[in-house]
Order: C-alpha cells, then sequence, then structure tokens
C-alpha cells in the first residue's frame, strides 16, 4: 500500500520539463541537460594568487614582494 502511495522517481519533474519541452522544444531542453551534465567546474583560485588586501580580509599574512598592478589585468 506505501508503494502505491509514493510517487514514480522523477514524477514532479515531468509536469516542468513537458512545460520546458513545449515553451523551447525537444532540441534545446535536450541540449541545456546535456550542456548541464557535461559543464565544467569553474577554476579555483588559490590563496597565492590573492591580494595583500585580500588576504588580510580573510585572515591570510600578506604576500611578501608587492606586485605590480599592471600585471594584474
Amino acid at each position: 500500500m506505501i508503494k502505491a502511495l509514493t510517487p514514480t522517481r522523477g514524477a514532479h519533474l515531468r509536469p516542468e520539463i513537458e512545460r520546458l519541452v513545449a515553451d523551447f522544444g525537444r532540441r534545446d531542453v535536450l541540449w541545456a541537460a546535456l550542456r548541464a551534465v557535461v559543464r565544467r567546474e569553474p577554476a579555483r583560485m588559490e590563496a597565492s594568487d590573492l591580494s595583500s588586501h585580500l588576504r588580510r580580509d580573510i585572515g591570510l599574512p600578506p604576500v611578501a614582494v608587492p606586485r605590480d598592478w599592471r600585471l594584474m589585468r
């Protein structure tokens, strides 16, 4: 009886997916889903790449040699 009352897996997504397909078409929804699955994570920034000012804000010691601001573009 409990199995009869529990919705099938993904049942709550079907109306949303059907709405997206109706609004944008099957191909666009499929490509968006594939891009979301294959998307790379953004590159992480190392603490050594931060300026002395930002390092001080998060409680790290400043860098030993101040950097040239023109190289930070």
